[in-house]
C-alpha cells in the first residue's frame, strides 16, 4: 500500500511537471532563431526559467527536494523527444537547476553503477561543461563507466571528440566496440578523418577498431593511410586493414593485394583472397586460379568465392578448375559456380576455359 502511494504521488508531481515544462520548452520568444544569436537566444530563456521555478515551487540548490527530483525525471525522459531549438532549452534548463553540477559529481562515486548512470545522464544532458569530466572517466577501472563515458562524450560533441576518445583508451572491450560503432558510423563520411588519426594510437585494439571503421565507412580517402601503415602495424591490424581495402573497392589497393596473396601467412592469404573477391579485379584472377589449385582448403575456399566475383575471367578459371583431376579443387569449383548462377553443363564457348 506504502509503495502503490508513494508511486501515485510521483504520478501526481511528474504530470504537474510536465505541463509546467511544456510552457517554458514551448513558449514563443522574440528571438526565435537560434542559430543566428545563440547567446541572445539563451538570454531570453531566463525569465522562462525563472517563472518554471516559481510554478513548481523549487530551489535549485535543495537537492532532496521531491519537486526537484520530479523535474530531473522528467526533462531527462524528454530528451530524446525534443531537437533543435526546443532541445537546447532543455539543455540550458539542466543547467539552471543545478542538475550539471550535481551530475558531475556522481562520476567521483566509489559505486561503479552510480558512476556509469552519471556517465550516460551526462550524454542525455548535452553539457559541454560535462566534457572534461567524462574524458577522465574512459581511464575508468570498470568497462561499463567507460563505455558510457565514451557515448556520452560522442553525444555531446558529436563526430570531433572520436579521435581525442581513441587516443585516450587504452583499450576497447568488444562491447565498447559495438556501441561505439553504432553512433561513430552515422557521421558517415566525416568521421574518416578523425578515425584516420585514430591510427597513432599506440594500442593495436585501437588502431583495429579504426581500421574497420573505415573499412566499413568505405571511403576511399583513406587508402593512402592504410596502406602506408599496412606494413609497419601489428599482424591483427595487418589483417583487417586487408579486409577494409577490399571493402573500398579502390585499385590502388591491387598491387598491395596481389604482393599478400603470396604470402607466407595463410591466414593473410585468406584475407588477400576476400579482399580480391571485394575488389572483383581481374588482373587478380591468375594469382586466384593458383590459390584455389595448390592451396590449403581454407585458401581454395577463399580464392574460389573470389573468383566467382571476378567477372567472366574469374569464371572461366572456376569451371576450368573442374578438369584438373583434383576432387577438392572441384568441390570448390562447383559450390561456387553454383553460387554464380553457372550451368556447368551448359556448352563451353570454344578456347573459353583456357587461362
Amino acid at each position: 500500500m506504502r509503495e502503490s502511494t508513494i508511486e501515485s504521488t510521483r504520478d501526481s508531481y511528474d504530470s504537474r511537471t510536465r505541463q509546467a515544462l511544456n510552457v517554458y520548452l514551448f513558449s514563443d520568444l522574440p528571438v526565435a532563431d537560434h542559430t543566428e544569436d545563440r547567446q541572445a537566444f539563451i538570454a531570453q530563456l531566463q525569465p522562462l526559467l525563472i517563472a518554471l521555478k516559481i510554478e513548481l515551487d523549487i530551489d535549485p540548490q535543495a537537492r532532496r527536494n521531491s519537486r526537484r527530483r520530479s523535474l530531473k525525471r522528467v526533462m531527462l525522459q524528454l530528451t530524446s523527444e525534443v531537437i533543435g531549438e526546443t532541445r537546447i532549452r532543455l539543455t540550458r534548463a539542466f543547467e539552471y537547476f543545478d542538475f550539471v553540477s550535481e551530475n558531475v559529481e556522481s562520476l567521483d562515486d566509489n559505486r561503479w553503477w552510480t558512476r556509469a548512470k552519471g556517465c550516460k545522464n551526462a550524454g542525455l544532458m548535452l553539457h559541454e561543461a560535462a566534457l572534461p569530466y567524462l574524458e577522465r572517466c574512459l581511464d575508468d577501472e570498470n568497462d561499463d563507466v567507460r563505455i558510457e563515458a565514451a557515448q556520452a562524450m560522442l553525444d555531446i560533441a558529436g563526430v570531433d571528440i572520436i579521435a581525442p576518445i581513441l587516443m585516450r583508451l587504452q583499450g576497447m572491450s568488444v562491447w565498447m566496440q559495438v556501441r561505439l560503432s553504432r553512433s561513430i558510423l552515422r557521421y558517415g563520411e566525416h568521421a574518416v578523418e578523425p578515425l584516420v588519426a585514430a591510427l597513432r594510437s599506440e594500442y593495436p585494439v585501437i588502431q583495429g577498431f579504426a581500421v574497420e571503421m573505415l573499412g566499413i565507412l568505405g571511403d576511399v580517402k583513406a587508402v593512402p593511410t592504410l596502406l602506408e601503415y599496412i606494413d609497419y602495424t601489428v599482424p591483427e591490424v595487418k589483417h583487417k586493414s586487408l579486409i577494409a581495402l577490399g571493402k573500398m573497392g579502390d585499385d590502388r589497393s591491387i598491387p598491395v593485394i596481389r604482393r599478400f596473396l603470396e604470402s607466407a601467412d595463410e591466414r593473410l592469404r585468406t584475407d588477400a583472397a576476400r579482399s580480391a573477391g571485394a575488389l572483383s579485379s581481374p588482373s587478380l584472377v591468375y594469382s586466384l586460379h593458383w590459390m584455389l589449385v595448390k592451396d590449403t582448403m581454407i585458401v581454395k575456399l577463399a580464392a574460389g568465392e573470389a573468383l566467382s566475383r571476378s567477372g567472366e575471367m574469374g569464371i572461366k578459371s572456376l569451371r576450368y578448375a573442374l578438369d584438373l583431376g583434383n576432387e577438392d579443387v572441384r568441390k570448390v569449383a562447383l559450390q561456387f559456380l553454383h553460387e554464380a548462377g553457372v550451368d556447368v553443363h551448359a556448352p563451353r564457348a570454344e578456347g573459353g576455359d583456357v587461362l
